[in-house]
């Protein structure tokens, strides 16, 4: 019987997007049978899907109420899911970056405000000898929301701030090394796929100028990524080679790396933008599906 694999996507991308799509001619050469779901249908039967990989549903953040009870409808049916429903749920939120730091990974310095915390911006940055600080939703996904603050702007920041407290938000240093980039390393089951730098604007942080894909990560670079990786897996309660695709953003700060964040839910991969992105992409999916007892 022909397996038959569901893709999420949202409104955006309704038939995927241009390396999406590429996947499912690959997979179809395979032998799957693929289609692209919008993950807020609620017409779906997920009991009618063998598989379900997550990928472009890059709206998840603005719904957040809503993908959670996407991620209970998975759980509960007949169907694999990649990335796992746990490891999803544990990285919706950005507080995973606590449970890393706690676990020994070098992160960003970060401070929480859920709503009704009666800190201030401008207390956060003097507590933290911060003298210039990027906020951001706890619940989030590329650049939306972020914005940045300095204790010489404080008044702007602190007003900003106050309408934004209904969320959980986060609170961290500006670090000038944004400045060479922010690093990218995919993983696909574990292994290094490939890595690209993505160079500011000369006047943003969070707005980028250029893609550098001659840019390699070296070796103890690598090695600190995997490592991050491995460390999530054990928090969560899974092996790397049970995850389909991982992404590592970091920074390289005096010759060490410091993670900015890490994308297991839904991240741009940049498949097109290395050789056999793809295919090493399909393969460590169909080797995921081959090993499912589901299928």
């Amino acid at each position: 019987m022909t397996a038959r694999i569901g893709i999420l996507t949202d409104d955006s991308a309704p038939e995927l997007t241009d390396d999406g799509r590429a996947i499912v001619t690959r997979l179809e050469r395979r032998g799957f049978s693929v289609e692209p779901i919008v993950w807020t249908d609620d017409a779906v039967d997920w009991d009618e899907y063998d598989a379900i990989v997550f990928r472009s549903c890059w709206d998840y953040h603005t719904a957040p109420e809503r993908f959670q009870s996407l991620l209970a409808a998975l759980e509960g049916a007949d169907t694999v899911v990649y990335n796992p429903v746990s490891v999803i749920e544990w990285n919706v939120h950005k507080s995973y970056l606590f449970e890393l730091e706690a676990a020994g990974v070098q992160t960003v310095p970060t401070v929480l405000l859920e709503p009704g915390d009666d800190r201030t911006l401008e207390s956060v940055l003097r507590d933290r000898g911060w003298e210039d600080a990027v906020v951001k939703p706890a619940i989030g996904a590329s650049s939306t929301g972020v914005w940045r603050t300095s204790l010489e702007a404080i008044s702007r920041g602190e007003q900003r701030l106050e309408a934004e407290r209904s969320d959980d938000v986060l609170v961290q240093p500006f670090l000038p090394a944004i400045r060479d980039g922010e690093r990218s390393i995919v993983f696909v089951r574990g292994e290094y796929s490939h890595a690209w730098n993505d160079v500011p604007q000369a006047d943003e942080f969070s707005a980028f100028d250029e893609t550098d894909l001659s840019y390699e990560p070296d070796d103890s670079v690598r090695e600190a990524a995997a490592a991050t990786l491995e460390t999530a897996c054990e928090l969560v309660g899974v092996g790397s080679e049970e995850l389909a695709y991982a992404r590592v953003d970091y920074l390289e700060r005096n010759g060490e790396f410091v993670l900015m964040e890490l994308e297991l839910i839904e991240p741009y991969l940049g498949l097109d933008r290395t050789e056999n992105g793809i295919e090493r992409f399909v393969e460590g999916v169909t080797t995921l599906l081959d090993q499912s007892s589901r299928l």
